[in-house]
């Protein structure tokens, strides 16, 4: 994995100041300006005066994985398709976000019930938005998507979602990856 502008400034300039001409001198970055202006918006930097910054403590930076998980998922609930969470998103929404599981803390695994006529309209309106739905990632995230030829939808707190007793079956049929979860459900 190459080094990013953050990596960088952290390594050179740790917890001091470092102006905007240093950071050019240091990058040789033609575009400066618009590099760090970037970084503030993400919360990586902070701006302490005019042409002076300093890097943001860890403690006060922005989590970007929580950004894309909800872009993703946004992107989803908006599609003009009939869908349904499925999976271990179903779990998380039917306990209310409060049991989660994930192959590691920097990917998010969207499971999506869609029908099988719709696969092909599916990809491309992920593609359209930079959202994989091939499951090779270790980073960042990914929509699965399971077909089906029917399927049913119940309205969880304004996001579809397969019904109760799907869940519940789940749930029992995978006691080592949702043990405990069948307490949490809320709804």
């Amino acid at each position: 994995m190459g080094l990013t502008y953050l990596d960088v400034i952290i390594s050179r300039f740790g917890e001091t100041e470092f102006t905007t001409e240093e950071f050019t001198l240091l990058t040789g970055s033609s575009r400066s300006a618009k590099l760090l202006s970037e970084l503030k918006m993400k919360g990586y930097v902070t701006r302490v005066g005019r042409g002076k910054y300093k890097v943001s403590p860890i403690s006060e930076r922005l989590d970007t994985r929580l950004i894309e998980w909800e872009r993703v998922r946004n992107i989803v609930l908006n599609a003009p398709f009939k869908k349904a969470w499925t999976g271990s998103t179903a779990v998380e929404v039917w306990t209310n976000g409060r049991y989660k599981i994930s192959p590691n803390p920097y990917l998010r695994v969207f499971h999506l019930m869609i029908y099988k006529s719709e696969l092909d309209e599916w990809h491309r309106y992920l593609m359209r938005f930079g959202v994989s739905y091939i499951g090779k990632k270790k980073i960042g995230s990914f929509v699965s998507l399971e077909k089906s030829s029917k399927f049913e939808a119940t309205m969880i707190a304004g996001e579809p979602v397969i019904p109760r007793d799907m869940v519940l079956k789940l749930i029992r049929s995978h006691p080592g990856l949702y043990e405990g979860a069948e307490k949490l459900i809320e709804y």
